[in-house]
């Protein structure tokens, strides 16, 4: 065609080839992006089903630690109503089981395999709601938040009220009442029950447990909400990937 002084007719069939060429790549590009949104929304499915059933099984927990800390809470009223009024020998058989749950405790871990997986392979920001993503970051601390009041709740009960009732009353005789191992009656009969609500410094230990555990429960009912404002967020985030 340069031969025959066809210049134009070459250089419109040489750009028609270069046309047809980023055409051809546009349209892989296309169908690479397409296959790539695909795969991640499937893995971002998958994902997703599992950070729910993650979400609903702390849902349990938290609702399982909370009604525990409800009958703490509520042993350590019922001990401080003792303060207030003359102890009958119900009263004083009574507090033996008061005293049983407020030294039990509750140990409940919650469950975050799947958020740190999301979290360390980038799961998490494959994630459409802005929102959801913005929470998931946060949970971990907000756990961890609740986990360090936890350590203050039980180095209380560890360091302030059982150090005391060691001196101050009977473990065998309460767990001989109350527990399942039938370890037999104490030898010391003298009423430890009378002299505790005699003694302020008991009161003032149960008053300080009182309140805190009170502000444990406020935090593990907000975790608890954080969990089910998640869940809903998910749960918008399945339906829209459908």
């Amino acid at each position: 065609m340069i031969k025959e002084n066809k210049v134009s007719k070459y250089m419109l069939y040489a750009i028609g080839e270069i046309v047809l060429v980023v055409i051809g790549i546009l349209i892989a590009l296309q169908i690479n992006n397409w296959n790539n949104n695909k795969t991640n929304t499937i893995e971002s499915n998958k994902f997703n089903q599992r950070l729910l059933e993650e979400i609903d099984g702390n849902i349990d927990l938290a609702n399982d630690k909370i009604e525990i800390m409800r009958g703490m809470i509520s042993s350590s009223k019922g001990i401080l109503d003792l303060f207030n009024k003359q102890a009958n020998d119900m009263d004083l058989k009574l507090m033996d089981s008061l005293i049983f749950v407020v030294i039990s405790g509750v140990q409940v871990e919650f469950r975050t395999g799947t958020l740190n997986e999301g979290l360390n392979t980038g799961k998490v920001a494959l994630i459409n709601s802005d929102l959801l993503k913005t929470k998931l970051y946060g949970l971990p601390s907000n756990i961890q938040y609740v986990r360090e009041y936890d350590k203050i709740y039980s180095n209380l009960v560890a360091n302030d009220v059982q150090p005391f009732l060691y001196k101050n009353f009977n473990y065998r005789k309460m767990d001989n009442a109350l527990s399942a191992y039938g370890i037999g009656s104490t030898k010391f009969q003298f009423n430890h029950n009378k002299l505790l609500l005699d003694n302020e410094e008991f009161e003032n230990l149960i008053d300080n447990y009182f309140y805190s555990s009170n502000s444990q429960m406020k935090f593990h009912t907000n975790l608890k909400n954080e969990f089910e404002e998640i869940k809903k967020l998910i749960e918008i985030e399945l339906k829209s990937e459908k």
